[in-house]
């Protein structure tokens, strides 16, 4: 059953499922091709979010789809009114629903009323905007996101400050095994170390006798605690080199472009490439978010889609 969208002006739009027969009645198929087309593009020139505001609108909206497809009936009698506009557009795009553009009757009589001011616009005399592609709102998406984007430079700022402040904390509570680790990831020499002259140090305050040398540390791997005396520790010496076999690398990941180009081994211009190229691929759009991992796998919402080398 056919359901009237909307009425603008002279012109009613009509929603149809795909397969109604009344969509048979025109003269030849070039001409119902060019009634489908241009309710495509009457719907993909609206904004969704001013048909969700037309409670009206939406009420029918939810009919038609209530009454011809029942596997949206959670949507139709639950779903915000965003989200009911959103599905008929999706459909309308994909082509199992069709909008029709049909004319309606002038009034007879002493005279007709003026036009009305189209609710769809808001305003009189209206231009309709030329429509645009997926590609061409794609790429606008794409430079909008792009002018909007933090400098690498301010970012990698951001994080070398939480680094060292990171850092500093985790030598001060425990110089002895953090430093090696800090030293063999190049921190040290990159961040620097903070200042260690009043390490072990107990505030007399806390009831400590400010005797360092005579603090224990515990194993706490067994109920059994052995007391080890730092004063009877033997010294350490950092020497520079690769990490030892039985050292496992933790996978590095990231949500990051800049970085994730860097991680790969990829220059920024050829990344965001591969990029555009791997969102529409997987039916992602520019403002998804994804996690690329260093193998190169690409993961989202938690699930892996892809691997970036593939482009």
């Amino acid at each position: 059953m056919a359901i009237s969208l909307k009425t603008d002006g002279r012109s009613r739009y009509l929603l149809y499922r795909n397969d109604d027969v009344r969509l048979m009645a025109f003269a030849s198929q070039e001409a119902k091709q060019m009634a489908i087309d241009a309710g495509k593009r009457y719907t993909a020139a609206a904004y969704p979010e001013v048909w969700a505001k037309d409670a009206d609108l939406v009420s029918r909206v939810r009919q038609f789809l209530g009454d011809n497809f029942p596997w949206h009936d959670r949507l139709t009698k639950n779903g915000a009114g965003l989200n009911v506009v959103r599905t008929l557009m999706d459909m309308v795009r994909g082509g199992s629903v069709v909008v029709i553009v049909e004319d309606v009757p002038a009034l007879t009589g002493l005279g007709s009323p003026p036009p009305a001011a189209a609710s769809f616009w808001g305003v009189e005399n209206y231009d309709p905007p030329r429509y645009a592609s997926v590609r061409e709102r794609y790429e606008a998406q794409i430079a909008e996101l792009e002018a909007s984007a933090t400098p690498w430079a301010v970012i990698e700022s951001m994080n070398d400050a939480i680094n060292a402040k990171f850092m500093h904390a985790a030598v001060l509570v425990d110089p002895v095994g953090m430093l090696p680790i800090f030293a063999r990831a190049g921190w040290v020499s990159k961040y620097g170390l903070p200042d260690l002259s009043n390490w072990g140090e107990v505030d007399e305050a806390e009831g400590g006798d400010g005797n360092f040398a005579e603090d224990v540390l515990f194993d706490d791997a067994s109920d059994n605690r052995t007391q080890v005396s730092l004063s009877d520790a033997d010294p350490f010496e950092y020497v520079a080199g690769a990490a030892s076999a039985d050292v496992e690398e933790l996978a590095a990941s990231t949500g990051n472009p800049e970085y994730a180009a860097k991680m790969l081994g990829y220059d920024r211009t050829t990344f965001g490439n591969m990029i555009h190229v791997m969102k529409p691929e997987n039916g992602l759009g520019p403002a998804d978010n994804v996690i690329w991992h260093d193998n190169g796998d690409v993961y989202f919402n938690g699930k892996l889609i892809d691997n970036m080398h593939n482009y």
